[in-house]
C-alpha cells in the first residue's frame, strides 16, 4: 500500500542536497568551533560562511544572524530578550492565532505582571490593521505577529502592520517559520526588527533555527554561558544543524515560484474534488488564492471527531494533521479554530492537509476517494 505524506506544515524531508553538505560534519568535520587547533578552526570557518551566505540570501548583514536550537527558541528569545531590555514598557500585542511559542511566552510575561492584547481575528484569520493601531500606546513593548499561519494558511498583510509599527515607534518581531520558499525575504525591503525560522519547515534538519535581530536593537540573552554567537547565545554551535539550514534555504530561494505554483495546483484540485462530492465540507481560512499559503489546507466535516478521521487516514497510510503538531493530541478544537468562530465547532472534525514537493497531482483522486471513504466510514 502506498504512503502519502501530507503533513509538511509540520515537518519536511531533508533536501538532498542539504544532507550530501551535512555529511563531512558527521565524520571528519567534527571539531569544536571554538577550539583553537585546525579542526576547530575548520568548522568555524564553515559557520562563518554559512551565516554570510545566508546573510546574501536575507539581503541582511551576518552580524544580525544569530543561530538557534530552532523556530520556539527563536521566538522565545525575541520576546523574553527584548523585555529583559527594556523594563519600562510592559504592553504586548499579539493575535489570537499566533503559534504557541509566542501565546505561551507572552503568558508567562502576563505572569510576570506584563499586559498583553490579544488581537482578534475575522472568520477568515486577518487581523483588524485599525484595532492593531487603536491597541498602540506610549508603554507598548512590541508587536508579535505570525506571518503565515500554520493551521488555517492566512497570509497577514505584514507590510502594512510593519508600517503601523514604524509610525508608532514600536518593534516588530515576525514569526516566518511558514513563509520560506512561499515569499522571497528581502530584510532590506521588510525592515523586520526581529524574525524567526525553523530549517526544518523547509527541508532542512530539526534541531536548528534563525534568529534575525536587526543591527542597534539589543535584547538580554536567553541561554548563557560560553562566547558562541558573538556571546549572545551559548553552547557548543550546531555545525551540522547550521550547514544544512543555509543549503536548505538557498534551494528553497532558488525555487520559490515553480514551488508555489506545485503547491497551489495540489491544493486546489484535492480542495475541489472533495467539495464536488461532500458539498458540506467547509474550508477554514482564506480562500485558495494570493492570501492563503499555498498548499495548506484546513477542512472541517460535519458529525465526526477530528482525531477519529486522522486514524483512519493514517491505517490508509495517508498522513494528515488534525491541526498544528503542538497540540495533535489535544481534543478539544483548537485556539485558532475558536479564534476564527468556526462554524459548529464541537459537532465538526477539522483536519490539516499540508503539501509538499514530493506530493503529485496524479495522486489527488486517490487521496480524495480515500478521505470520503474515511469520512463516510466513520461519522456519527
Amino acid at each position: 500500500m502506498k504512503k502519502i505524506y501530507l503533513d509538511h506544515a509540520a515537518t519536511t524531508p531533508l533536501n538532498p542536497l542539504a544532507y550530501e553538505k551535512m555529511k563531512p560534519f558527521l565524520s571528519d568535520l567534527y571539531g569544536n568551533p571554538s577550539s583553537v587547533h585546525e579542526l576547530g578552526a575548520s568548522t568555524k570557518k564553515a559557520i562563518n560562511e554559512a551565516r554570510r551566505k545566508i546573510s546574501d540570501l536575507l539581503n541582511c548583514k551576518p552580524s544580525e544572524l544569530f543561530f538557534t536550537s530552532g523556530g520556539t527558541e527563536a521566538t522565545n528569545w525575541a520576546i523574553l530578550g527584548y523585555a529583559d531590555k527594556n523594563p519600562n514598557h510592559r504592553e504586548i500585542i499579539v493575535s489570537k492565532i499566533e503559534h504557541h511559542a509566542t501565546l505561551h511566552t507572552c503568558q508567562y510575561l502576563e505572569k510576570k505582571g506584563y499586559k498583553i492584547h490579544y488581537l482578534d481575528v475575522n472568520h477568515e484569520g486577518f487581523i483588524d490593521l485599525k484595532d492593531l493601531e487603536n491597541k498602540m500606546n506610549s508603554n507598548t513593548l512590541m508587536v508579535s505577529i505570525i506571518w503565515g499561519n500554520n493551521e488555517i494558511g492566512t497570509i497577514q498583510n505584514i507590510e502594512e502592520i510593519q508600517k503601523i509599527c514604524r509610525n508608532h515607534h514600536v518593534i516588530l518581531h515576525v514569526d516566518a517559520v511558514q513563509m520560506v520558499g512561499i515569499q522571497k525575504i528581502d530584510l532590506k525591503e521588510l525592515s523586520f526588527d526581529l524574525m524567526s525560522l525553523s530549517a526544518h519547515k523547509f527541508y532542512g534538519p530539526k534541531g536548528i533555527g534563525l534568529l534575525y535581530k536587526k543591527d542597534g536593537l539589543v535584547i538580554e540573552n536567553l541561554i548563557h554561558g560560553g562566547m558562541q554567537e558573538k556571546g549572545n547565545r551559548s553552547g557548543t554551535e550546531n555545525v551540522l544543524g547550521i550547514i544544512g539550514l543555509v543549503e536548505a534555504f538557498e534551494q528553497s530561494c532558488k525555487s520559490t515560484e515553480t514551488y508555489k505554483k506545485h503547491l497551489h495546483e495540489l491544493s486546489s484540485d484535492l480542495y475541489y474534488r472533495l467539495k464536488e462530492k461532500l458539498p458540506s465540507i467547509r474550508l477554514n481560512g482564506p480562500e485558495i488564492g494570493s492570501n492563503r499559503l499555498p498548499g495548506v489546507l484546513s477542512l472541517s466535516f460535519d458529525h465526526i471527531r477530528s482525531f477519529d478521521l486522522a486514524f483512519a487516514l493514517d491505517k490508509e497510510h495517508i498522513y494528515v494533521s488534525t491541526g498544528s503538531a503542538c497540540n495533535a493530541t489535544d481534543i478539544k478544537p483548537s485556539h485558532v479554530l475558536r479564534a476564527i468562530d468556526q462554524t459548529r465547532i464541537l459537532q465538526t472534525g477539522t483536519i490539516r492537509i499540508s503539501f509538499g514537493i514530493q506530493n503529485r497531482l496524479d495522486e489527488n483522486e486517490y487521496i480524495a476517494q480515500k478521505i470520503i471513504d474515511c469520512y463516510i466510514q466513520n461519522k456519527e
